[in-house]
């Protein structure tokens, strides 16, 4: 006789009959292998692996010399200190986009986006060329002997990489907020300052959170500028590249890296929880949305000075790149010269045109599994769906170190040997992809009636009928973000790549990092250059032919 209560014994018997109802229908079971088994494969496993592979005597070094330690602090200190920085400017730039009759809106739009769609360490390197040794400023103008290696260059890398990330997750919130309250507190006697400390602020916090847990793992993961312009100053991410390539120490390596997912997982739980629980919105009765509350004029041109100041620095930064291209020696023959860019066709295009093949492959690969994804794990019904909904959005939490020494581990060795193949790193390239590719793809189904589907389930339409004519159309705008996102994000990428690439499937960010850490700085700038006009073209295009924002504050 069953011992369980009546509601369990209902629910299982539920989970069984949805779980029968399905197994007549072959596309769903199709899709759900199709979603399930690649997640298995590549994140799952390779995971798993990574945790296996170090010893006690590995775990014991680690925690007992003095390198590692100062290295995890180091790591703890410089991102807690750039998400500090980057918040602030990213929520600079929210408060004032969000806000009616604020000037040159569109300036600091373009401005903000400008370091989603360049290498994660072009930062990192224009900072050396302005101001290191060798700077435009500092050596050139100033007459000085500087230099940016170290946390302080570090710092300004991180700030300047990241605070779009935090502009763009505060932009949405701060727009969201219902103006009401403001408005009520002025009619009460309240100060605009009184307004945006016990209104304005309060309502935001949450979504500020938010952002700053997602620069925090961002910060802390990072490993294009560390290995820049980091210098002395060791981290987690670039420590673990030592140990796994410098000195062949796969142990230690795979230890690094599960003390760096550590955190990072830790803040994507609190990220995710977060963002589940909060609303951001006030919802007032119906009738019409009141415009948002002008900044008082003193406030709007500090501000507006503020930003400016911000922008120009962001633009410096891909001037500088540019100019560096075109120069004969970086600091000492400012010749302009196409030479940086000879040697770049003739003896790197072919990472270059690695980069856009695999990316290209990355880009729609991860837009149909993404709408596949969303598709089964939100319309249907199955054991395990949320489980497998966790699995999708979890290459979120890991750091690219990990993902790229946990693919050396898995992939190294049967049943599947991959390493030095371009499969490889295609596959490293749509795992970190995929949680942003589904999300979308999600808010894209949220937006389209089940109704529609359940009307043609009663007309007779199967489930393949109904995604092939109906859903798949409907979100045509969430496969094309995804892929357009996707493909400028694997030619950025760097972290996890840097581990899984060969003599013949070199990519042209590793071969930036590879030209600038032996002082190559003229063709590293001249790679850095091509990738930024190819990435920025194809935001352009997007623009133009879809009429679509890729990233819209």
């Amino acid at each position: 006789m069953s011992t369980a209560t009546p509601t369990v014994e209902l629910q299982r018997r539920s989970g069984v009959s949805r779980l029968l109802g399905l197994m007549k229908d072959p596309t769903v079971v199709g899709a759900i292998i199709v979603v399930t088994v690649p997640i298995i494969v590549a994140v799952v496993y390779p995971v798993v692996n990574v945790f296996i592979q170090p010893a006690l005597e590995h775990w014991s070094r680690f925690f007992t010399r003095t390198r590692y330690l100062e290295v995890l602090r180091n790591s703890l200190f410089i991102s807690v200190l750039s998400t500090i920085s980057a918040t602030v400017i990213g929520f600079g730039f929210a408060y004032a986009l969000s806000r009616p009759k604020f000037p040159g809106k569109t300036f600091f739009r373009i401005t903000s986006i400008l370091p989603l769609i360049s290498p994660p360490f072009v930062a990192g390197l224009s900072l050396i060329l302005l101001l290191g040794r060798q700077g435009i400023i500092t050596h050139g103008i100033l007459g000085l002997d500087i230099s940016m290696y170290g946390w302080h260059g570090l710092w300004l890398a991180q700030t300047f990489a990241f605070y779009p990330i935090a502009a763009l997750t505060l932009s949405g919130v701060l727009k969201s907020l219902n103006p009401t309250l403001e408005y009520a507190a002025q009619d009460l006697g309240q100060t605009r300052w009184g307004i945006f400390k016990t209104v304005t602020l309060p309502m935001a916090i949450p979504g500020v959170a938010s952002a700053a847990l997602l620069v925090l793992m961002l910060a802390l993961s990072d490993f294009g500028n560390p290995m820049v312009i980091g210098g002395p100053f060791r981290v987690m991410a670039t420590e673990a590249y030592v140990q796994v390539v410098g000195m062949q120490n796969l142990g230690m390596g795979a230890v690094i890296s599960i003390v760096l997912l550590v955190p990072s997982f830790l803040f994507f739980l609190i990220q995710r929880y977060w963002v589940s629980r909060r609303q951001y919105t006030s919802v007032s009765g119906k009738g019409g949305r009141l415009d948002p509350m002008t900044i008082s004029p003193t406030v709007k041109w500090l501000l507006f000075a503020f930003l400016m100041l911000v922008s120009a620095f962001v633009l410096a930064i891909f001037v500088v790149v540019v100019w560096g291209a075109f120069a004969r020696t970086w600091g000492f023959d400012w010749t302009l010269t196409l030479e940086n860019f000879e040697f770049t066709f003739l003896a790197r295009m072919g990472h270059i045109w690695n980069s856009i093949q695999y990316s290209l492959v990355a880009g729609f690969t991860t837009a149909v599994f993404a709408v596949i994804s969303a598709y089964i794990l939100f319309r249907k019904q199955f054991l395990g769906r949320k489980t497998f909904d966790f699995l999708v959005v979890l290459p979120a939490a890991l750091p690219g170190t990990l993902v790229g020494i946990a693919f050396i581990f898995a992939f190294n060795q049967p049943p599947l040997v991959l390493t030095g193949t371009a499969a490889v790193v295609i596959l490293s390239m749509i795992i970190r992809n995929v949680p942003v590719g589904y999300r979308t793809a999600l808010s894209g189904l949220h937006q389209i009636d089940v109704s529609i589907e359940e009307s043609a389930a009663d007309g007779g339409a199967n489930t393949l009928q109904i995604l092939k004519d109906i859903t798949i159309p409907l979100l045509k705008t969430a496969f094309t973000v995804t892929l357009v996102y996707t493909f400028i994000r694997s030619m950025n990428t760097v972290s996890a790549v840097i581990f899984l690439v060969s003599a013949g499937t070199n990519v042209a960010t590793t071969s930036i990092l590879g030209l600038a850490e032996h002082g190559y700085w003229g063709e590293a700038a001249a790679m850095a250059t091509i990738l930024i006009a190819i990435t920025s073209t194809v935001v352009i295009l997007f623009r133009l032919i879809g009429g679509k924002k890729l990233f819209e504050l």
